[in-house]
């Protein structure tokens, strides 16, 4: 009875929303949502003057549907009398071509409202495309404040993980190596800010932001990501909290959200909802661009990948003395065959084995391996042939050496693959040379303007000569004048 009432409920919310430009009945479900399409939520019962119109903007890999299917964010606005729009921009092109398209609509939805200025809702990427259109395509004067729940202002290292030379494969394979994604790597969002802060229009609007810090429990959808993301600071499972906050802007909150639940009208909408009204309440916690939110590159981890046109068979180190480690297995197509072989020859199976719900590499299945006390040496992964992408977690007292300014304990090499993406996507991979000095890449190594992402695997040995490896990954941007943002 109680599921039926809720069908109900849901139906009647469909048909209360009108799609404007679009074929009747067209609500923008799932992947079909026609890009530049919005929709008018049904009018409330008595208009609050003091109540802007809210305009909600999806996020990356998703629609305008992502706020009335399966969350209960439009419900919550319209039972709080609020007027409500939603729009459809594309799901896979960047800050530049959803900016401007939204920026036109804006003015649509604003002369719709009759003049009133409106409050955006930006989720994810959306609070990034959002405040593109504000400051780089004027339509700041459409807007009083801009809310963003949970938006890479920063890029996130997950996307320069799913462009890097191990993980390219998978991410293509998925269906998330595009332009929304590439944009949103660290080093291409340092440069956007680089000229975004200092813009003219970037203090014409009044922005919030909200960020969250629950990823799940160990084996949940968005839990690998979560532990990938761990050692750059809290996060949610897809964003740190320290990329949620908006140079310029006011830290609303930042709680226990997961990168689903941030976005849902009975998790955050209350949080908000003061932001929405003409008069605004007194805060503290104000962001400031000189504040330092850049996380040095990883050193705890290690990531492998490629695609094995036969059987599987890849191999890392762990060194003397590590607690223990975690490693997500990701792959196209569930293995229940996957092996993890310890330096003794003692085989484990995935703990736990689900499909990822983020956004860089959606739909993946994740077997989760949780080893405690590991034996130090060669661990070997055996699996069917398959693109895949391996990330190692490893909780080790070495972590602490490895993150000193002057290692004296421990003698290590390096090498490095970049590989720079153009505007059309196409890539141009370069690998340095080898040796402690000569596979480290240094700012003057790469002149050519553009999106680099950069892929460092580290091997040495400790104080005690007991071997160990590393790989850090990152993304830098080298303007028109030379300058490198990283």
């Amino acid at each position: 009875m109680r599921r039926s009432k809720r069908i109900m409920s849901l139906l009647m919310v469909l048909l209360l929303m009108v799609p404007v430009g679009a074929r009747a009945g067209n609500l923008g479900g799932g992947s079909s949502g026609i890009p530049g399409t919005w929709y008018l939520g049904a009018e409330p019962s008595s208009v609050d003057p003091a109540k802007s119109p809210i305009v909600f903007v999806h996020g990356y890999n998703n629609s305008a549907s992502v706020w009335w299917e399966g969350n209960d964010m439009y419900e919550t606005a319209l039972a709080n009398g609020y007027q409500t729009a939603f729009i459809d921009l594309y799901s896979d092109r960047d800050m530049w071509e959803n900016g401007v398209m939204l920026a036109q609509k804006l003015k649509v939805i604003y002369d719709h409202f009759g003049g009133k200025k409106l409050v955006v809702v930006g989720y994810s990427k959306g609070g990034v495309d959002a405040q593109t259109a504000l400051v780089h395509y004027g339509a700041h004067p459409y807007v009083s404040n801009m809310i963003s729940l949970s938006s890479p202002h920063h890029g996130t290292p997950l996307s320069d993980l799913a462009h890097s030379s191990a993980a390219w494969w998978l991410a293509a394979l998925l269906g998330n190596n595009n332009d929304a994604t590439r944009s949103l790597q660290t080093g291409n969002m340092r440069y956007f800010r680089s000229i975004t802060d200092t813009h003219s229009n970037a203090s014409k609007n009044r922005y919030y932001t909200l960020g969250g810090y629950k990823w799940g429990s160990f084996g949940s959808a968005l839990y690998w990501g979560g532990l990938y993301l761990s050692s750059y600071g809290s996060n949610d499972g897809v964003v740190t909290v320290a990329s949620s906050r908006l140079p310029g802007g006011t830290i609303v909150r930042e709680g226990a959200w997961n990168h689903t639940t941030i976005r849902e009208g009975s998790y955050t909408f209350s949080v908000f909802k003061p932001y929405t009204m003409s008069e605004q309440p007194a805060v503290a916690n104000a962001f400031s661009a000189a504040e330092s939110i850049v996380a040095e590159p990883e050193t705890s981890q290690i990531v492998k990948g490629g695609k094995a046109e036969k059987a599987i068979k890849e191999s890392f180190v762990i060194e003397d003395g590590a607690e223990s480690f975690q490693m997500a297995f990701l792959s196209e197509k569930k293995m229940a065959s996957l092996k993890l072989k310890g330096p003794d020859g003692k085989e484990y199976k995935a703990a736990k084995i689900e499909q990822d719900k983020g956004d860089f590499f959606k739909g993946a299945w994740v077997h989760t391996f949780e080893i405690a006390k590991p034996e130090s040496g060669k661990w070997k992964v055996e699996g069917p042939a398959a693109a895949y992408l391996l990330m190692v977690g490893i909780d080790s007292p070495l972590d602490v050496e490895l993150k000193k300014d002057k290692i004296q304990s421990v003698k290590a090499s390096y090498k490095t693959k970049w590989i720079k993406y153009e505007r059309d996507g196409k890539k141009k991979l370069k690998e340095s040379g080898k040796g402690s000095k000569a596979g480290k890449v240094l700012d003057g190594d790469l002149t050519d303007p553009g999106v680099y992402n950069l892929t460092t695997e580290i091997t040495g040995v400790d104080a005690k000569g007991k071997p160990f490896e590393r790989t850090i990954i990152e993304s830098i941007y080298v303007d028109e004048n030379g300058k490198t943002h990283r």
